[in-house]
């Protein structure tokens, strides 16, 4: 028995050539494959719900999105009996480790930052909730290759523009508004405006502290957000890599995307977005 939560990389689409330890998906895998049509929406990435399988990855039942309690209890019961039924025996099911993260594998001199998603504070105005949703958040990724997470390193007291081939990147993948749902990244032209800079703060011994500032607009039709950009990180020479990167956007949202809650919720109202540094053994 499993619950899920937005989870990606259980049974990751084809167009992902490199998840993580794809070995340690193969029981859910299975239980997809064995699964009824209907089960699954179409073409989802994503495989978030209440599901039951037997140790060889059958199917005991399952439901996709959320489940209420009276019908978990139920799904169990059946579950269990369709399981005595079967005659089949316990044995151990696989145990290879899951990486916790998402996004590329991590390589000697890379960055991979984990991200939070949050409405803020709205003073006196009250915010639109739900049965389910009371304070939500929501969770992501973003990695920096070697050469890109260099870019974050300088000798200047001085703030420095990192490229601007990053900052879109950055801007337009991970600054948006995902905090109730699912959201995809903005096009490119969505990004008019902006930039973020580092510059060496203080050096102690075998570290570089920076300090990262900066800012982005991001419009498309009625959509916008437009934050501030806040940080620092810290770089460990004698290690040769960041051993500390935290990185804070916030600023007024408005509008609605395809799937991220917003239907009652069209602002403009203030969302933040938080990086930070993610420790990952590389291989």
């Amino acid at each position: 028995m499993c619950v899920i939560e937005e989870t990606f990389f259980l049974n990751p689409p084809a167009r992902v050539t490199n998840p993580p330890r794809p070995r340690s998906t193969a029981l859910f895998r299975r239980y997809v494959a064995n699964s009824p049509f209907g089960r699954w929406p179409q073409n989802t990435s994503t495989y978030q719900g209440f599901y039951l399988m037997s140790p060889k990855g059958g199917d005991l039942g399952g439901i996709f999105g959320i489940t209420r309690k009276d019908k978990a209890e139920a799904l169990m019961v059946a579950a269990l009996d369709k399981s005595k039924k079967s005659g089949a025996t316990m044995r151990p099911v696989p145990n290879d480790d899951l990486a916790i993260y998402g996004g590329a594998e991590p390589r000697p001199g890379a960055v991979k930052l984990q991200l939070a998603y949050r409405d803020l504070p709205r003073g006196n105005l009250q915010r639109i909730t739900s049965a389910y949703l009371r304070n939500p958040y929501n969770l992501g990724w973003f990695d920096l290759s070697a050469a890109e997470a260099r870019s974050f390193r300088t000798d200047s007291r001085k703030p420095v523009a990192i490229p601007q081939r990053l900052f879109r990147r950055l801007a337009t993948q991970t600054l948006k508004d995902a905090v109730r749902g699912q959201m995809r990244g903005w096009d490119a032209a969505a990004l008019t405006g902006g930039a973020l800079y580092t510059q060496l703060f203080s050096r102690e011994n075998n570290t570089r502290n920076y300090r990262l500032t900066g800012s982005a607009i991001l419009k498309d039709g009625s959509r916008s957000y437009a934050p501030q950009l806040h940080g620092r990180a810290v770089y460990d020479e004698t290690a040769k890599k960041f051993v500390e990167f935290e990185l804070v956007a916030v600023g007024q949202r408005t509008g609605k995307g395809p799937a991220n809650g917003r239907e009652n919720d069209l602002g403009p109202a203030p969302i933040g977005v938080a990086f930070k540094l993610f420790p990952v053994a590389t291989r």
